[in-house]
C-alpha cells in the first residue's frame, strides 16, 4: 500500500505545508504500517498536469515494488472495470422500472480464470449471474519480447487508455472501436464552398 497525496499547490504558507505533510504521513503510518510508502505531488502545471518528474518517479517505484501475493485474491477471479453499459430494452424497463437489467461490463481479469454461469459479487449490490464472458484486445499491450523493453517511451509511443475518465477519447467494444474527436479539431467545409449559388440553387 501506498499513498500519494495532491493539491498541496492550495497551501500559500510553506510553514504550514510542511505541518500538514507531517501530520498525514503519522496519520497514514497509523493506519496502515510505519515506513509505508508516502509520495507528494507539489500541484498542476499550467498544462493541467503534474509534473512530469514527479509522475515520471511515482511510476518508476509502482514498477519496480514487490508486492506481497495474497493467496485467497489469487485463487478467486476478480474484475477490475473501467466500462459499463447497461442494454436493457427501453420497453421493458418502461413497463416494469424494477426488472432486473442486461449490463455488459468491460475491464480486466484478474486472479484465476472467469467463466461464465459463474456468480459475480458487485460491492453494494449483491451477487448475480453472469450469461456469457468474451475476451478482448488488450488496448495498451505490453511488449511481447525483451527486444522491445525500453527504460522510457517517446512521446508517440505513449498510449492511455482510460474511458472512465474522458482522457483518452477511446472506447474498445466486441465487434468496434470508438474515437472521441472534440469539437474543436473539427473543421466544417463553408456552405458558400459547397453550394457556390447559394443553398437553394
Amino acid at each position: 500500500i501506498l499513498g500519494v497525496l495532491t493539491h498541496l499547490d492550495k497551501f500559500a504558507d510553506n510553514k504550514k505545508l510542511r505541518r500538514t505533510k507531517k501530520q498525514m504521513k503519522a496519520r497514514f503510518w497509523t493506519e496502515v504500517h510505519d515506513g509505508a510508502k508516502l509520495f507528494y505531488l507539489s500541484g498542476l502545471e499550467k498544462t493541467g498536469r503534474y509534473p512530469k518528474t514527479e509522475v515520471h518517479n511515482l511510476a518508476r517505484f509502482i514498477s519496480v515494488a514487490k508486492f506481497r501475493p495474497l493467496i485467497w485474491r489469487n485463487h478467486h477471479p476478480y474484475v477490475l472495470t473501467d466500462r459499463f453499459e447497461e442494454v436493457t430494452d427501453p420497453e421493458k424497463v418502461r413497463l416494469d422500472p424494477k426488472c432486473d437489467r442486461d449490463v455488459y461490463m468491460y475491464g480486466y481479469v484478474r486472479g484465476t480464470y472467469l467463466r461464465a454461469q459463474q456468480k459475480m459479487h458487485l460491492p453494494g449490490l449483491g451477487d448475480v449471474g453472469m450469461d456469457a464472458v468474451t475476451p478482448l484486445d488488450d488496448p495498451c499491450p505490453l511488449p511481447g519480447s525483451s527486444k522491445d523493453k525500453k527504460r522510457t517511451l517517446k512521446a508517440t509511443e505513449r498510449t492511455i487508455y482510460a474511458p472512465m475518465s474522458d482522457v483518452s477519447g477511446i472506447m474498445f467494444d466486441r465487434d468496434a472501436t470508438y474515437i472521441d474527436i472534440p469539437d474543436k479539431h473539427l473543421i466544417f467545409s463553408k456552405p458558400d464552398t459547397l453550394f457556390p449559388g447559394g443553398v437553394g440553387a
